[in-house]
């Protein structure tokens, strides 16, 4: 198990050390040297430096969540299978074909209880992760607009 959760963090080291602002950077200084007639090409370059970073801060957050949900499922593998292994040691005791039932239908309770709960808590990750995804760009939006408005001198 301890090698799942060394790989779970070397994938997630590689996408994080993924530096997608290297090429966007390049192509706004290519844009900053651009000469457009009426319009301030600094301003332009300044607004969508800010909309990089709004949406580098939105994957960034989404890589959280990605991570958060590996982590989760490492966690509910470790759990199921510690759980399995007690599972059929407690099965292998004997008894009567009785109390071997009344054994596996409990199992079976408990491991559907465990198993909505844990969906659940998977579910409330992913919302969250998704949440601070979208409020980076969302917040970003009106600010944006308004200095596009702004560069164009549009009223």
């Amino acid at each position: 198990m301890a090698d799942l959760s060394k790989l779970l963090g070397d994938w997630s080291q590689a996408i994080a050390s993924m530096d997608v602002t290297k090429g966007s950077e390049e192509l706004l200084n290519i844009m900053a040297r651009l000469n457009v007639p009426g319009i301030n090409m600094d301003a332009v370059v300044a607004s969508q430096r800010e909309n990089l970073e709004a949406l580098s801060a939105s994957n960034r957050a989404a890589l959280a969540g990605m991570k958060a949900v590996g982590e989760w499922q490492v966690k509910i593998l470790q759990e199921t299978m510690q759980g399995l292994t007690t599972a059929i040691s407690n099965l292998t005791k004997g008894g009567s074909p009785q109390e071997i039932a009344a054994a596996e239908a409990e199992l079976a309770r408990k491991a559907f209880e465990t198993a909505v709960g844990e969906m659940r808590e998977l579910a409330e990750i992913v919302g969250k992760a998704n949440q601070q995804a979208s409020e980076a760009i969302a917040k970003r939006i009106p600010a944006s607009l308004n200095e596009i408005r702004e560069v164009l001198k549009l009223s």
